[in-house]
């Protein structure tokens, strides 16, 4: 097209506005006014028995509370600033310490409780298919956050968003979980994380990663 000028004004005319993202604490807080009550609400269709706050070794239960929510939170954090150039995310020096604590609790936990038999209905191998089902809706929901901006590191952003969803189902779980916890239990937690993480990735890598 010789007609420059022309073509310039077809092109304007094409063009559709463009939205700002919102500030990633704002990502975040909407995330997690999302995420939570679909988690919540996927929880419902599995067998549980609410945690007896009574029992002895309740308060190591609410020690680790905070601790995967707080990770959770920051992990969802990174996800957003990865996806926006010139954003610097927060180190692993950051998680180290609260990692740190929920495991040395968790084994503490363990070595106190050992002899006892967990009593409730999520145990076991249930532990990881509730782990599993409440974080199918949170993890479609960020996927769906980063799709917005598609990120120049989507496994990075991936990983992040998946640690944070799992953060959020270990919290989830822990409301419904006998307090004292097994070998069996922690193991099934562990791979239910894995699970989780490499989930996001291999299911939302094609929705993030930019197209060019």
């Amino acid at each position: 097209m010789a007609d420059h000028d022309l073509l310039i004004e077809k092109l304007s005319r094409s063009i559709a506005p463009v939205k700002r993202p919102w500030q990633p604490g704002w990502r975040v807080m909407a995330w997690l006014a999302t995420a939570l009550p679909c988690g919540i609400a996927a929880s419902l269709l599995l067998n549980r028995t609410l945690t007896d706050w009574s029992q002895s070794g309740a308060a190591w239960v609410i020690v680790q509370l905070p601790l995967t929510f707080v990770a959770g939170t920051l992990a969802i954090r990174n996800a957003f600033l990865l996806s926006i150039a010139g954003q610097q995310p927060l180190s692993w020096k950051w998680f180290a310490p609260l990692f740190s604590i929920w495991f040395a609790s968790t084994l503490v936990n363990l070595h106190l409780h050992h002899s006892l038999e967990p009593a409730g209905s999520v145990e076991g191998p249930n532990c990881y298919l509730f782990m599993v089902v409440v974080s199918a809706p949170m993890m479609a929901i960020v996927i769906g956050y980063l799709h917005r901006t598609r990120s120049l590191f989507p496994a990075r952003s991936l990983a992040a968003a998946g640690t944070g969803v799992a953060c959020m189902a270990l919290t989830l779980l822990a409301l419904c979980h006998p307090v004292h916890l097994s070998a069996p239990d922690l193991l099934m937690h562990i791979a239910a994380i894995f699970t989780i993480i490499t989930g996001t990735i291999a299911l939302g890598y094609r929705w993030v990663a930019l197209s060019w």
